[in-house]
């Protein structure tokens, strides 16, 4: 039986790490063999272009972001998640594809068919589960400040995180049955409880 590929996607600092955790924990108790991973950065070729796409000295256009984006996800897909799936082994990624549609297509204003098309040249796989994490870029930057020092994405305008935003919000409206949308603007307790209700219904189904 091969695993299941659960990615969660958001703005930044929009609790996506806190979750993982819990989702993790119901993993556990089910007994159900997992492995978690990041883009960009979760391939063998990962920290070089993690580093390089994150660092906020970085010269590189729209252009060569998606396709390092791209050439990061490739070969994270091949080297780690496909062949965990086919040991029946579940990968929870934070982040991935819709990222790419969210940032790059939303935020950069690269045409989506661009993407569509390198998706489909890629041979890239969806989803079996989508938690995105909602916030209002607001509040999720003013997270993001608290927590560490702000990456190149990071410290793009407010009008960047709105678009990413809007952008994650339709491809949910788009996606309804692998789409989760989580509340992020409540407590802890208020994002694990709906997080644990999506995720019981999931291994239900």
């Amino acid at each position: 039986m091969t695993g299941k590929f659960i990615t969660l996607e958001g703005i930044e600092g929009s609790g996506k790490s806190t979750s993982l955790k819990d989702i993790t924990a119901i993993l556990d108790e089910c007994s159900i063999k997992y492995i978690t991973t990041k883009e960009p950065g979760g391939g063998p070729l990962g920290s070089d272009l993690r580093s390089m796409l994150l660092n906020k000295d970085s010269k590189i256009s729209s252009e060569v972001e998606l396709l390092l984006m791209m050439a990061d996800r490739k070969d994270h897909i091949d080297n780690l998640v496909i062949p965990n799936l086919k040991k029946g082994i579940w990968v929870l990624s934070d982040r991935y594809l819709d990222s790419t549609y969210a940032y790059q297509g939303g935020g950069r204003e690269i045409d989506t068919s661009v993407i569509d098309r390198l998706v489909d040249i890629l041979k890239l796989p969806q989803p079996d589960l989508t938690f995105l994490f909602d916030l209002p870029p607001e509040a999720a930057l003013e997270r993001a400040i608290q927590r560490s020092a702000l990456d190149r994405f990071e410290s793009e305008p407010i009008d960047f995180h709105t678009r990413i935003r809007n952008a994650y919000i339709q491809l949910a409206k788009n996606n309804k049955r692998r789409f989760k949308i989580i509340d992020s603007s409540k407590d802890f307790d208020g994002v694990k409880e709906q997080v644990v209700k999506i995720m019981s219904q999931f291994l239900n189904d």
